[in-house]
């Protein structure tokens, strides 16, 4: 492999190409959806029940969820893993049949048709079994490496992974095992994985993410706050435990940040973190830290301890929040710059129908995630980057006739995400 050639004759080092970040929520090939309802059968598809290596047996169940968001004791809601297809918390069609699983691959496949006819040239991935998986709807001349080929990957269900066409020379695979460690051994979380790419004639070191799910915006070290008194007991203990293994994560993905600092380097993944609703860095009006020191010092150890239910972790150091952790400039070069959408609020908030919305219309709600996808670059990547590599945009899914995807109990949902693209084109003469 060369190269990334995007035009024949003169050279394509001055040209740019897209990137995208794409969650394909629980992607199995049809061998492996085989093996996952066999299992999940032989359990009597119980809910909360994992195979080993293999998907929880109530995912791809079309249901509501949060369970709560739907009031209803009908078939044992929500203690089972699947239910009748008319039952009232009903979202989209039950996926545990090969013919409608089938859906799902041929809408992935679908879209991702049109990201390389875009010219997307090079997908992080997340949420994905195996290569195997992805490679079954790529499109012709497309390459696949995921997390679960690497030597010492854990043996999880849902790995990351990066998909290019063949004209980009990926390489330098290398798993990042650090962020898999959730400081409890029975409950390793995903890796990281980072390769090389050359974006203008020059090498990019590149890492995919997935992080902990369910602290999007909560304080990273304090995640309850008063309003959360009328939650239940059980429902505080999982916000902690969430936002607990989230910050455990954190050291680790500062360290992988700060030992590129001198490169070229872009993150990109599924942060389940708000992070543009985030500061981008402390200033005279906001402290990160909760125990008066500053973002730039060391975030030192943690340790993950579980009381009972609840799960605590303990650091050397307090902190609300992700993207200033990153984000200061220490080491020197550790300077982050984040793609946002062009019509995007001041806020971070994203508005219906602007180029950041990712929502599904559906019976009770949009059926997607919002503003938790994201595409973060080097200071001095950006520098010889047009201003576009900053502006990104969120490609939703159609039907058939090519109108917007509508949900629905015979609807085939092809994923709770949906990609997410920027473009880097290098500013002329910042080639060697």
């Amino acid at each position: 492999m060369g190269s990334i050639v995007l035009a024949i004759g003169a050279c394509a080092c001055a040209q740019g190409f897209a990137v995208a970040t794409w969650n394909m929520n629980w992607l199995m090939d049809t061998a492996s959806h085989a093996r996952w309802t066999a299992a999940c059968e032989r359990t009597g598809w119980a809910a909360g029940e994992a195979p080993a290596g293999l998907p929880f047996c109530d995912v791809h169940n079309g249901m509501t969820f949060p369970p709560d968001a739907c009031a209803s004791d009908r078939d044992g809601w929500p203690r089972a893993a699947r239910y009748p297809d008319d039952h009232p918390c009903r979202e989209t069609l039950d996926l545990a049949q090969p013919a409608r699983y089938a859906k799902k691959l041929d809408a992935l496949r679908a879209m991702w048709a049109r990201l390389d006819a875009m010219g997307v040239r090079l997908v992080a991935l997340q949420e994905v079994f195996d290569a195997s998986a992805v490679r079954a709807i790529l499109p012709p001349n497309w390459s696949v490496a995921t997390t679960r080929e690497l030597p010492g990957a854990p043996t999880i269900a849902q790995h990351v992974g990066i998909a290019w066409r063949r004209s980009a020379d990926v390489r330098g695979l290398e798993l990042v095992a650090s962020l898999a460690d959730s400081g409890l051994p029975d409950r390793p979380l995903r890796p990281g994985l980072a390769f090389t790419v050359d974006v203008g004639g020059k090498p990019v070191r590149i890492l995919v993410v997935h992080l902990k799910a369910g602290c999007r915006s909560r304080d990273l070290d304090v995640p309850l706050a008063a309003k959360d008194a009328v939650l239940s007991e059980a429902r505080q203990d999982a916000i902690t435990a969430d936002c607990a293994l989230l910050r455990y994560q954190l050291p680790s993905l500062e360290a992988w940040i700060d030992a590129n600092s001198s490169h070229d380097f872009a993150v990109m993944g599924d942060f389940n973190r708000t992070i543009l609703r985030e500061p981008v860095a402390e200033s005279p009006t906001y402290k990160t830290r909760l125990d008066g020191t500053v973002a730039s010092a060391p975030l030192g150890r943690c340790t993950i301890e579980r009381a009972g239910a609840r799960v605590n972790v303990r650091c050397d150091t307090r902190t609300r929040a992700m993207f200033p952790e990153l984000n200061d400039n220490d080491p020197p070069g550790a300077v982050l710059w984040r793609a946002r959408f062009a019509d995007q609020g001041r806020s971070g908030a994203i508005p219906k129908g602007s180029s950041g919305d990712c929502s599904i219309a559906g019976a009770r709600g949009e059926l997607t995630h919002d503003g938790i996808d994201h595409v973060v670059i080097s200071e001095s990547l950006k520098k010889r980057l047009a201003p576009t590599a900053l502006t990104m945009r969120a490609i939703n899914y159609t039907n058939e006739p090519g109108d917007p995807l509508r949900g629905g109990r015979d609807v085939a949902l092809p994923s709770d995400h949906c990609p997410h693209v920027v473009t880097w084109t290098p500013l002329r003469g910042s080639n060697p």
